[in-house]
């Protein structure tokens, strides 16, 4: 569509320059001749349309500015405007577009002159990152725009000039400066070998084998929309509390994405001794939410120790962890699986019937190590084992004292965090202040402050800070005191 307009735009009967009415050739238009173009060629009633669609032409690089900065149009004289050649259109397959191209583009303005071909810094960080990747086709690339450069300087001087515009216009639509939108999305490549062209063509065993399947499809159960739609229903109802994007109080007691409280997380974590409330919800939906969740399986194979039937779960663990194991010790965890839950006689036989077992035979003995399907070889018995603990331990587990008790310790557990205050304000004690000891002859109203303190007429004990004239004599009456004690009675025998 767009290059039917750049072809009428150009024709030399009704085409832009035409209707410009200039004497002499030119080859440069303006955003304001542009837009009135095309308004009365696709008589649009509006201006900004005829602005949009230029904007269009522009973005896309079949028209592009002289000053090469801003691509957008602007509906008066101010910048003018040139036609990109048809060599340079998107969506021509004349030129690539590819990281070698541009690298030998970089390279040959890199050649010339630095005033008025100089990288800008953008395109200085490019070429050294290309340079770094195709290290081993530099010199390919050096001898490209040597060549190229070569060819520009036998053209003439405005030649050289156009040509210059047209392609660094030509790579600024498709490798943009930093900020800017690249409006030309370029899908993937598809670089077959020819080996791989003529393995996809269909030869006649292929089209057998697509007969088959398809003949296959007709006879397989199809579900009716209407099913489908009612189990979806089904199971967004029953699922509905547990869903923070339906329901807010699913993030009980908040959600670690809106506070920086990881609450939710802790009390969720799959080692927690006690599960939330929403946590068990779940398992009661569902038989997949038990087993899947690691308290879960915990709990539910203390209750199937309870029955004698704990190895139906450990049998189902064994096998996840058998899908999941290093090829190097496949072998040896299937042998271990076996002798241990399904031969004849084990210590932890599970119950399976013959015909499941004779399946599982079936698929040890035509598994290898390099098989793929050898890590399903127990998928029969796993099923059965599992149909039987939905069917018959499940039920049970639910009506059983033991989840109802930790139901209800699920409900008590606080959804809240305990909050330690530290640097708050401390309450003063209630009970009465100790008795103030002050120096002995300091004051003469000692006796007077200690009774109004303490409530109480007793002598007030006083510390001795110095020896002075005046305490000489309670200084001895103390030495004579303390002489009593075993250090003093040690001091004196030496």
């Amino acid at each position: 569509m767009m290059e039917t307009i750049i072809k009428e735009l150009q024709s030399e009967k009704f085409g832009l320059f035409q209707a410009m009415k200039v004497r002499r050739p030119v080859t440069a238009f303006t955003g304001y001749d542009l837009v009135q173009w095309l308004r009365k060629r696709f008589d649009m009633e509006e201006q900004r349309e005829a602005i949009h669609l230029s904007q269009l032409l522009c973005q896309y690089g079949y028209i592009y500015p002289l000053d090469l900065k801003s691509y957008s149009i602007k509906e008066d004289r101010s910048v003018e405007y040139r036609f990109q050649k048809p060599f340079y259109w998107p969506f021509s397959s004349q030129v690539s577009t590819d990281s070698i191209e541009y690298a030998i583009y970089l390279q040959k303005r890199s050649m010339r002159n630095k005033q008025k071909h100089g990288l800008e810094p953008y395109e200085q960080e490019a070429f050294d990152k290309l340079l770094k990747v195709y290290c081993d086709k530099k010199e390919f690339i050096e001898k490209q725009a040597t060549e190229q450069v070569d060819e520009i300087k036998k053209k003439k001087r405005n030649e050289k000039i156009i040509f210059d515009q047209q392609e660094r216009a030509f790579w600024r639509i498709h490798r943009p400066p930093p900020g800017c939108v690249k409006n030309l999305e370029e899908g993937p490549k598809k670089n077959f070998l020819p080996q791989q062209i003529i393995a996809r063509k269909k030869t006649k065993e292929a089209l057998r084998k697509e007969i088959a399947f398809l003949k296959k499809s007709f006879g397989r159960p199809r579900m009716k929309f209407s099913m489908v739609f009612e189990s979806y229903k089904l199971r967004w109802e029953q699922y509905k509390e547990f869903d923070p994007f339906m329901d807010a109080s699913a993030t009980q007691p908040s959600n670690p994405w809106m506070s920086d409280e990881t609450m939710l997380w802790e009390i969720n974590s799959p080692d927690v001794h006690i599960p939330t409330d929403s946590r068990m919800k779940k398992w009661a939906i569902s038989f997949y939410e038990l087993i899947n969740d690691p308290r879960g399986q915990c709990e539910f194979d203390e209750y199937l120790q309870k029955e004698y039937s704990h190895e139906n779960l450990h049998f189902w663990c064994a096998v996840e962890n058998y899908k999941c194991c290093p090829r190097s010790r496949q072998k040896e965890e299937m042998n271990s699986i076996y002798k241990m839950y399904l031969e004849k006689g084990s210590r932890s036989e599970v119950n399976v019937d013959s015909k499941t077992l004779d399946q599982v035979h079936q698929n040890m003995r035509s598994s290898s190590e390099s098989n793929a399907k050898a890590r399903y070889v127990f998928e029969p018995a796993q099923e059965h084992i599992y149909v039987l603990m939905k069917k018959d331990s499940y039920p049970r587990y639910l009506r059983s004292d033991q989840f109802k008790d930790l139901m209800e310790k699920a409900k008590q557990q606080p959804l809240t965090k305990r909050r330690f205050f530290f640097g708050g304000p401390k309450k003063r004690p209630s009970t009465p202040s100790p008795k103030i000891n002050r120096r002995h002859g300091s004051s003469s109203s000692d006796r007077d402050v200690s009774s109004d303190i303490s409530g109480e007429s007793s002598p007030v004990h006083v510390a001795h800070h110095s020896f002075s004239t005046g305490n000489l004599q309670d200084l001895d009456s103390h030495k004579s005191s303390r002489t009593n004690s075993r250090f003093y009675v040690v001091m004196e025998n030496l």
